[in-house]
């Protein structure tokens, strides 16, 4: 009996047969793997490009909001007093000699106060433009708060004796903390300067308290108070026109607006309690870095 040969063994035909099914699962296994792996770098592109776009989008979105609030500001609190500065100005120069001396004086003042308020809006407004720029680059510093608020109070002290408003410096002398100066003197800033506009008299007090986990900033004022619709509009981020303040003359919003985007940029948080025709108390709160 002849022998057959090894390679028409069933044994040796089978192990063939698995081989080439091992090597086709193997080449269709890395063929799947290649695919997976291509599909997860496409994904993981997808992703960052519907990431870059979103951003985008808001940054657009955020631009034209940002447009939108600028329009309505320069349309309305810029214009306006710019084409009365030319008006009073003007019936200064063609009407003096039928002009009293009494109406005189109350044109120049009114020239003054609203060129003021021009003065301290159009700082306002580039003070919020330039913190837009998230890549802004801000370093902590140690600062000396009772220095600050009387940095603070002495550009508004004029302001505040006009309207007999008295601004008391409660914060101890050698207060200090470790913050983004010029940001929380902007904070400070628009605060006392929104409850000047909100007050006939009275006191603004701005104190500090060193807490365990941060530190608490209080500005306390004696004016018209909010009602809780306003407040609740202020900490929802509508950009609204708020009450009459004491001339007559509504408010742009622009000052909480800073406030909130400066806070963001300190890591800090606010509240607003206030009394319609008691006073208001802001409570600024900044964690422990």
């Amino acid at each position: 009996m002849l022998n057959t040969p090894w390679y028409q063994n069933g044994w040796f035909i089978l192990a063939i047969i698995l081989l080439a099914v091992g090597y086709v699962s193997l080449v269709l296994f890395l063929r799947a793997k290649r695919f997976i792996i291509r599909q997860n770098v496409l994904r993981a592109l997808v992703e960052r490009k519907t990431k870059e776009i979103r951003r985008k989008n808001e940054e657009l979105e955020k631009n034209d909001l940002i447009k939108t609030r600028l329009i309505s500001i320069i349309s309305h609190d810029i214009i306006t007093p710019l084409k009365f500065l030319h008006l009073a100005g003007r019936n200064l120069v063609e009407s003096n000699e039928q002009m009293t001396e009494e109406l005189k004086m109350e044109t120049l003042e009114e020239i003054v106060h609203t060129s003021r308020e021009l003065e301290m809006l159009s700082t306002n407004i580039l003070n919020w433009i330039k913190y837009q720029n998230e890549n802004r680059q801000l370093l902590r510093e140690d600062v000396n708060l009772h220095d600050m608020v009387r940095q603070i109070f002495s550009i508004l002290n004029g302001m505040a004796k006009q309207k007999n408003i008295f601004l008391t410096n409660e914060v101890p002398a050698d207060f200090a903390l470790h913050q983004y100066a010029e940001p929380l003197r902007i904070i400070l800033y628009n605060l006392v300067v929104n409850a000047l506009n909100f007050m006939e008299k009275g006191h603004i007090t701005i104190i500090a308290k060193t807490l365990r986990n941060g530190v608490l900033i209080e500005v306390k004022d004696e004016g018209f108070g909010m009602t809780k619709e306003q407040i609740n509009n202020i900490l929802a981020d509508q950009f609204i026109v708020s009450s009459a303040n004491v001339d007559g003359k509504k408010g742009n919003g622009l000052g909480y607006l800073i406030i909130k985007d400066l806070l963001k940029v300190v890591e800090g948080h606010f509240t607003i309690k206030s009394t319609k025709n008691i006073g208001t108390t802001i409570k600024l709160f900044f964690p422990k870095q």
